[in-house]
């Protein structure tokens, strides 16, 4: 994110460690690498679909889908992936493509741009669908790092042992936080598009700005990880979610300290709340100071559900290289790895490549 989206998105969502030191990243596309894991798949060696396994580089997710559908003579509703993959990195993914008219690796890749490198090919009887995926492995490099060591290090330690607040990323939003005024005018018609994706989006923006502004409520008043009474409790990692009442204190808050459990917030919608007692009052009260939604979520049938309010990385790693900070983690679908590093340190793009 450029410093400008940065700061509105700081002011907005506070982070929950503090802060003494800075740094810049995505210096270069190598500074910022994600591999999606997938260790699950068995390929079936056989049938309709053609998964390819790509590295690219400074290049996003869905031109590398409508490059595949070109080359392959496919249509692009038959191109899949299982998640949109950052732009400015290289970053490793597996995409289908079902029923391609050209079907060799070794053809495609030479169609390909510079960009792009096909690392593996697979026939398998099945279309990789949105989600479809166990999480993302980060390789990240900080450069140009400026302020106290020691508490990069701290924060560090804080984020293994405490998770961090599950935010949207600043990605959600769009520049300048722009998504959320254009999802307004959505909203009440003064916007029009036919873009299924874009109306999506702006959905999710507004959707996603709710549960921030809940988030962020909890971390002012010291209840982001401590649970209140009407508390919705998710698995971690899962979809599946019970309420607090169903369980005593002392379990909540035993598989919580060992981070089986994570409290939840809305993800808002038409329907009421699905907490209870003061947590609704509570979740209800951050709704009502964007009403303007409302409208959205009932004009598209929008449904109320949860998402995690904490979420923590796996095998988190650092090391100092030449005065610059290495890091690498794991993370389930959904999150963002910017999300964790602002709990690091202030971090700005610092982007030399391509616009």
């Amino acid at each position: 994110m450029n410093k400008e989206q940065s700061h509105a998105f700081d002011h907005m969502f506070p982070s929950h460690n503090q802060l003494a030191a800075s740094g810049k990243i995505k210096c270069t596309p190598a500074d910022f690498r994600v591999t999606e894991i997938n260790d699950h798949i068995t390929f079936t060696g056989e049938g309709e679909h053609l998964w390819l396994w790509i590295e690219k580089t400074d290049t996003n997710t869905d031109w590398v889908a409508k490059q595949l559908a070109q080359i392959c003579q496919a249509s692009e509703r038959n191109i899949g992936y299982a998640g949109l993959k950052d732009r400015h990195a290289v970053t490793q993914q597996w995409f289908s493509v079902q029923l391609p008219k050209i079907d060799q690796a070794t053809d495609i890749q030479n169609a390909l741009p510079d960009e792009m490198t096909i690392l593996r090919s697979e026939r398998h009887n099945r279309k990789i669908k949105t989600g479809y995926l166990q999480g993302n492995r980060f390789e990240l490099t900080v450069r140009d790092i400026e302020g106290d060591r020691g508490c990069i290090e701290a924060n560090i330690q804080n984020v293994i042992d405490f998770g961090v607040p599950n935010y949207f990323g600043a990605q959600r939003f769009g520049k300048d936080m722009g998504n959320l005024p254009k999802a307004i005018d959505f909203f009440n018609g003064r916007f029009k598009t036919r873009n299924k994706n874009l109306k999506s989006l702006l959905i999710s923006s507004a959707r996603s700005h709710i549960f921030n502004n809940i988030l962020a409520a909890r971390i002012a008043n010291n209840t982001w990880h401590r649970p209140i009474k009407g508390d919705v409790m998710q698995l971690n990692n899962s979809h599946s979610w019970f309420k607090s009442s169903e369980a005593t204190s002392e379990e909540i808050r035993q598989r919580l300290k060992e981070k089986d459990i994570h409290i939840s917030a809305a993800l808002w919608g038409e329907d009421a709340v699905q907490s209870e007692a003061e947590c609704a009052i509570f979740e209800q009260s951050i709704a009502d100071q964007t009403p303007q939604y409302a409208k959205g979520f009932e004009q598209f049938r929008v449904k109320q559900d949860r998402r995690a309010v904490r979420m923590c990385p796996q095998n988190l790693k650092f090391e100092w290289l030449n005065g610059d900070l290495k890091l690498t983690f794991e993370l389930p679908p959904g999150a963002y790895a910017t999300v964790v590093l602002r709990e690091i340190l202030n971090c700005s793009e610092d982007r030399k490549t391509k616009a």
